[in-house]
This record gives C-alpha cells, sequence and structure tokens, in this order.
C-alpha cells in the first residue's frame, strides 16, 4: 500500500486524537517501520489494518468504525491535496460513476506501482450501485471515502452497503429516500 495513505492515517490519528494517541497505536503496533512513513514508499496493508484495529481498541470503538472515519478524514485530505481532480466534478455521482477510471487512472500515474481496488458503476433511474473489490481488507474505508463524497457534494441520497469477503469486497447503493 502506497505510504501517502499511511502518512495521512498517522495525520487522522494527530488530528483527531493527538500526537502522543498516534505513538501509542505505532508503538503498540510493534511494525517494522515504526511510524517512520514515507509518501512514495510501499508498506504492507497488513500494517494500516493493524494500526486501525489498535486505535478502534484504544478508543473502544469497532474497527470497522476506525476505518470508516479514517476514510471521511482521507476524502477531506485529497480535497486539500488534490484539488484539481476533485473540483472536476459536479456532483458526488459524477466523481464516484468515475473514480475507477480517472481518479484511479490518476494514481498510477503518480504511482505505478499502486495496485488500487477495482470499482464498477451502474447508474439508472435515480440509483447508483458501485462494486468494490480489493485484495486488502478496506471495504469500509470506502464506505468513509463514499460518505465524504456524498457529504462534500451535499448529495441526500440513502446509502446502503453490504461488505464481503472479509471486508475485501462491498456493494453499495445510493437511491432517493422513500417519501412516506
Amino acid at each position: 500500500m502506497k505510504g501517502i495513505i499511511f502518512v495521512e492515517l498517522v495525520r487522522f490519528f494527530e488530528e483527531t486524537q493527538s500526537p502522543a494517541f498516534a505513538d501509542a497505536v505505532i508503538l503498540a503496533s510493534e511494525s517494522k517501520s515504526e511510524g517512520a512513513y514515507t509518501v512514495h514508499a510501499n508498506y504492507p496493508a497488513t500494517e494500516a489494518v493493524t494500526l486501525l484495529v489498535i486505535a478502534a481498541e484504544m478508543l473502544g470503538i469497532d474497527a470497522v468504525e476506525s476505518c470508516r472515519q479514517f476514510g471521511h478524514f482521507l476524502f477531506q485530505r485529497f480535497v486539500k491535496l488534490y484539488p484539481n481532480i476533485i473540483h472536476e466534478y459536479k456532483t458526488a455521482e459524477d466523481m464516484l460513476t468515475f473514480v475507477g477510471r480517472h481518479i484511479h487512472h490518476e494514481v498510477r500515474i503518480l504511482y505505478p506501482d499502486a495496485r488500487t481496488p477495482q470499482i464498477g458503476a451502474e447508474s439508472s433511474d435515480g440509483i447508483l450501485k458501485l462494486s468494490y473489490a480489493s485484495h486488502r481488507a478496506m471495504a469500509p474505508l470506502a464506505l468513509g471515502l463514499i460518505e465524504a463524497c456524498m457529504s462534500h457534494f451535499e448529495d441526500e441520497r440513502v446509502l446502503t452497503w453490504q461488505f464481503t469477503n472479509e471486508n475485501r469486497a462491498a456493494e453499495f447503493t445510493l437511491r432517493q429516500a422513500a417519501h412516506v
């Protein structure tokens, strides 16, 4: 997994909790890198999962929730780091529909060795269905990214999801709320 995710994960711990919390999570993880992450290096995805699980345990929350919260944080960082990409889109659906073809293409240009998740999108009658598949157990991160994208573009549709394959795959559906 690209180092930028690890750099942002440490920033997430520091900004949402404290630098001391980030240090405690890294120390408890007993990682080989000892938290010395660089943007362009590669690290095992399992190390990111371990950091998120340890942080969740320290905070007394579910690991899936920890990963989801990181997704929210990461989207906001992407807005700051890559405004030229984010601002190309006018709606959440535009962005989510093209994430696999455009954004992940841009990621592979910046980081040729990156292994991005496979994202599929199908839109019909105001319903957007997204499929997510990865060799990493990070579907809850995708959930947080999608929720933050919807919030950023003020998309008020209802989002439902189902994780499968030990959080390596997911199906997401955005649809208008049923009016009662």
